[in-house]
């Protein structure tokens, strides 16, 4: 297919083109953007195919995108993408956009066959007998002009789209996975799936469990001090304050200065302006909200080896399943969120329901949610494996 290519720089030509393809039945769309300068990331181009056009959108010089943004939201129109989930949390971080009616080629290709998260060349190639060219995967998007490798580049990231779309939705209707996909996809399509836990950081580092209370408070509040902070200059939070020095941070804090002096790990331009914000953290009593999260905080489950071989067995019992059915175990039963299941912890409640229910079967879905004993044993030759 040959496609007219455009590029627009002015919010006039913008808004008619869009006005133009509102009523499209599909479209397909990608963005570029540069998140490692700062706390939002910049979006700093917008590519749209629909029919015989791809538009370039310079949005670094486009300040109103919302003409664009109601199509997103449109149900009546059909969103093509790949790995749309970063396009997705770009548009509702900047906007607050939830997209509706969405169809993901990377989605698809692991209920078809592909390991997910599969990349858009390799379907590429595989499907349409394209090879792409892949030295220009990273740009300097904001630079202006733009490199003609780098919009040579943006043009490929979706002139492909509508034809994996018609491939690979032949593939699920001949599969009868059509369905399942579009269950998979739905989740972009809820507003839940973008709030941020501001807590997240501090609940998910296993270091939080070898703390006594008060320390735990402060590595919430440390945690929170950073996102704040970061927000606040529009600079990355590793720019704030590095992962790796957090736990020097915490101790250190407990000691006051002498106690950052000795550590030879923390250098003084790191601690010496932040040390009277970060004892102000250390000294404020809790409040009734940190003690209720404390407590929600689910205690870490005993070693037990046994239960630990078992479920690692079942877990490959669930890969192999997968592997008869040509669906991506990485794409069913995501590994960090089956240990979560494992560990008793909160985790996606859609891993044992609707198309994944379906597919692993009722008893081992019910064996999941109990997590009962499993033992394996030999019977006329072949191994079996028994759960109670």
């Amino acid at each position: 297919m040959n496609y007219s290519v455009h590029f627009l720089d002015r919010q006039a030509d913008f808004d008619k083109t869009m006005e133009a393809i509102a009523g499209a039945a599909w479209i397909g769309f990608d963005t570029e953007f540069v998140g490692e300068k700062t706390f939002v990331p910049v979006l700093c181009l917008l590519q749209v195919v629909v029919e015989h056009h791809i538009y370039l959108i310079d949005t670094l010089r486009i300040p109103d995108l919302s003409r664009f943004l109601d199509i997103v939201t449109d149900p009546a129109v059909l969103k093509i993408t790949h790995a749309g989930d970063n396009d997705y949390r770009l548009l509702n971080t900047l906007y607050g956009t939830v997209p509706q009616n969405t169809f993901d080629t990377q989605i698809a290709a692991g209920f078809v066959g592909y390991n997910y998260p599969a990349g858009f060349a390799k379907i590429v190639e595989r499907e349409l007998r394209v090879t792409l060219a892949k030295s220009h995967t990273v740009a300097n998007w904001e630079a202006r002009p733009l490199d003609p490798k780098a919009i040579d580049y943006a043009v490929e990231d979706v002139k492909y789209l509508p034809n994996l779309h018609h491939k690979l939705t032949h593939k699920l209707q001949m599969l009868k996975r059509e369905n399942w996909a579009r269950e998979e996809n739905r989740k972009w399509e809820d507003a839940a799936t973008y709030r941020v836990d501001p807590y997240k950081e501090a609940l998910g580092n296993d270091f939080i469990h070898q703390l006594d209370f008060k320390e735990k408070i402060f590595l919430l509040r440390l945690y929170a001090w950073r996102r704040e902070k970061a927000a606040a200059l529009n600079v990355p939070k590793e720019t704030v304050l590095q992962n790796r020095h957090v736990s020097a941070v915490l101790r250190a804090t407990k000691g006051g200065e002498n106690a950052f002096k000795a550590n030879r790990t923390l250098h003084e331009g790191i601690w010496r302006k932040q040390l009277p914000e970060w004892e102000t953290l250390w000294k404020t009593p809790p409040t009734d909200a940190e003690r209720d999260l404390l407590k929600s905080l689910p205690t870490p489950a005993p070693d037990d080896p046994d239960r630990e071989w078992a479920m690692e067995l079942l877990y490959h019992f669930v890969k192999r399943r997968c592997l008869e059915n040509e669906i991506s175990a990485a794409l069913l039963l995501p590994k960090g969120e089956f240990n979560k299941l494992v560990a008793g912890n909160d985790h996606d409640q859609t891993l044992l329901s609707g198309w994944r229910a379906d597919l692993l079967g009722d008893n081992l879905v019910q064996w999941l949610k109990r997590q009962g004993p499993v033992s394996m044993d030999w019977e006329d030759g072949k191994c079996v494996l028994k759960m109670g």
